[in-house]
């Protein structure tokens, strides 16, 4: 129960921070425009696709999640950690804020895959991935899978020692991964530069503008 709640204050004061700082940061509609035109190099669009190799996950209801799940709509695809202190929580805030607008353009589904499967446990990814979105889906599989995965989406993880054999980080990549209906990699979508204090993550505006522009310009 103690644990329970030691991760609910946790992500309220992160979202907090994270709210904060997109009400000072988020573009306005006229600046979007200007903003995606000058930041293509934020934007990765794979033409043609790339193929998805074959890949086997367990999601946070302990369920197999592979290439057939996501297939049918557009999936968006997150690297990191439950224990993540800033980049997760705060990319994952973002992708709630802006999810409802995102299936307005397209279907699309959020998934969280782990890069800490001895820590993230089902238990575990389905209390944090939850307290986001009810729908979005966490998941994760042992490395000698992950590994594969990752270079395929074109992320990478690396873990390091902490304080303790069980305080270990994991350095992830902070991007978000964009596969298409047919179950290819269509784009990725880079984080921005932030100002000094700030985490670098993928902004609300530059996701649904440039997810909008791609889903658009596919067929």
């Amino acid at each position: 129960m103690k644990r329970t709640i030691g991760l609910g204050i946790l992500l309220l004061l992160l979202l907090a921070g994270a709210g904060l700082y997109w009400l000072s940061h988020t573009p306005t509609k006229n600046s979007v425009v200007q903003q995606t035109q000058s930041q293509v190099d934020y934007l990765i669009l794979h033409e043609p696709a790339k193929a998805l190799a074959p890949f086997q996950l367990t999601d946070h209801l302990g369920s197999p999640l592979g290439n057939q799940e996501v297939t049918g709509k557009w999936s968006l695809i997150f690297l990191g950690y439950t224990y993540c202190p800033d980049v997760c929580p705060t990319t994952l805030a973002m992708m709630k804020s802006v999810y409802a607008k995102l299936n307005g353009v397209a279907p699309v589904q959020v998934i969280f895959v782990s890069a800490d499967p001895q820590r993230d446990t089902p238990d575990r990814l389905k209390q944090y991935i939850q307290y986001f979105h009810s729908e979005f889906i966490g998941a994760t599989a042992p490395h000698a899978d992950l590994y594969p995965l990752t270079r395929n989406l074109g992320l990478a993880y690396a873990m390091y020692d902490g304080k303790t054999p069980e305080s270990y980080l994991v350095d992830h990549s902070a991007s978000v991964v964009l596969i298409n209906p047919k179950g290819q990699v269509q784009a990725t979508f880079k984080p921005m530069p932030s100002p000094h204090g700030y985490v670098p993550t993928v902004r609300p505006a530059q996701l649904l503008s440039d997810f909008t522009a791609v889903t658009r310009s596919v067929h």
